[in-house]
């Protein structure tokens, strides 16, 4: 009877959520069992009907495969810790300097807070609009007049029945026009000085006053006084 690694691998799924060494190790113990039963078999088998050797070759060639694919995934995962090493100790380096970084969050406290966006022309009419996490508007403040460029608005924690909102995290919008009607286009993004730097879930944040962002979402740092790098 030959050896199926049905029989031998059924476990081999439970191991892909588990790390690049534990799966080796899971390999290299079931390899063990196969070696094991094909000696027993060789032991007791048939003279006059001797087993077929081919499906065993085939079936050590599959066992050598998954070692290689174990030592790939290891390699990746040195690989994705080196790379989170070298990811903690730059947004370590951002400590102190001023950020641009794409993000419509807000993470508020208390008091008031700045909701920065950036105009691409002169606006006649700006709608800026808070909203909670379940997409309820709580705010909605208007601006007229306002010139091209960067602008931060002040929310004052208010809801639009003149009610405190609770601490939390909130999200905003911005529409604008031109004295014509037209939409001007409408980017929105925080910064400041980064005063920290936070770990969650795998993620590294830089905390930029009551806003956290990512790194990916920066757009371009800046020296204290100095040009953008």
């Amino acid at each position: 009877m030959a050896i199926g690694l049905d029989t031998i691998l059924a476990t081999q799924s439970a191991t892909e959520a588990a790390s690049a060494s534990t799966v080796s190790d899971k390999i290299a113990e079931q390899k063990n069992m196969f070696l094991n039963l094909l000696v027993k078999q060789l032991q007791y088998q048939d003279p006059l009907n001797p087993m077929e050797n081919t499906e065993f070759t085939a079936q050590l060639a599959q066992f050598s495969q998954l070692e290689s694919m174990a030592e790939m995934n290891s390699n990746i995962e040195l690989m994705a810790q080196f790379q989170n090493s070298m990811n903690s100790m730059q947004a370590a380096s951002f400590i102190g300097r001023q950020v641009n970084a794409r993000g419509n969050t807000i993470n508020y406290s208390s008091g008031e807070t700045g909701i920065d966006f950036n105009l691409e022309g002169n606006a006649s009419l700006v709608t800026v609009t808070v909203y909670n996490s379940s997409g309820t508007t709580v705010r909605t403040i208007t601006m007229s007049s306002v010139q091209e460029g960067d602008v931060t608005c002040t929310w004052d924690g208010m809801n639009d029945s003149g009610e405190a909102v609770s601490p939390g995290t909130y999200y905003y919008s911005v529409k604008a026009s031109d004295y014509s009607g037209a939409a001007v286009n409408a980017s929105t993004y925080a910064k400041g000085t980064v005063t920290g730097i936070k770990f969650e879930n795998g993620t590294i944040y830089l905390q930029v006053g009551d806003k956290e962002i990512t790194l990916a979402d920066i757009n371009n740092i800046s020296e204290i006084g100095r040009a953008h790098v």
